[in-house]
């Protein structure tokens, strides 16, 4: 089943963003434009909210408003952990709003593309 699939890469997904936030990373190809790192956490929690949505047998608005408040929690609890845990990371308030506004953009997209039942 489709949702089975997206339920693997959601599950894929979450971890990496767990292991790129909270890992320091030195490999990763080195990009530079201003905002990268804003655009990155936009990136990341648009795509987590849409695998997650997408892994959904039941996709009503209350399981995809779940999946959306999952995703604000993440990601204010990773920039918490950054500065708790790590020694590379530091914590950062636009990061959430990052975080934020592609997990919100991405309940848009679905919410609009998408047969959601109320």
């Amino acid at each position: 089943m489709v949702h089975n699939l997206f339920k693997i890469l959601a599950i894929f997904w979450t971890l990496l963003i767990f292991y790129l936030c909270l890992d320091d990373v030195p490999n990763v190809p080195k990009i530079t434009f201003q905002y990268k790192d804003k655009v990155v956490h936009f990136i990341f929690y648009f795509i987590f909210v849409y695998f997650w949505t997408k892994s959904l047998k039941n996709k009503t608005l209350n399981y995809i408003l779940t999946v959306l408040f999952l995703a604000l929690v993440m990601g204010i609890s990773i920039e918490f952990m950054q500065e708790s845990f790590t020694l590379h990371r530091t914590f950062d308030w636009y990061d959430i709003l990052a975080n934020s506004i592609g997990a919100i953009a991405s309940f848009i997209y679905v919410k609009k593309f998408y047969a959601i039942k109320n």
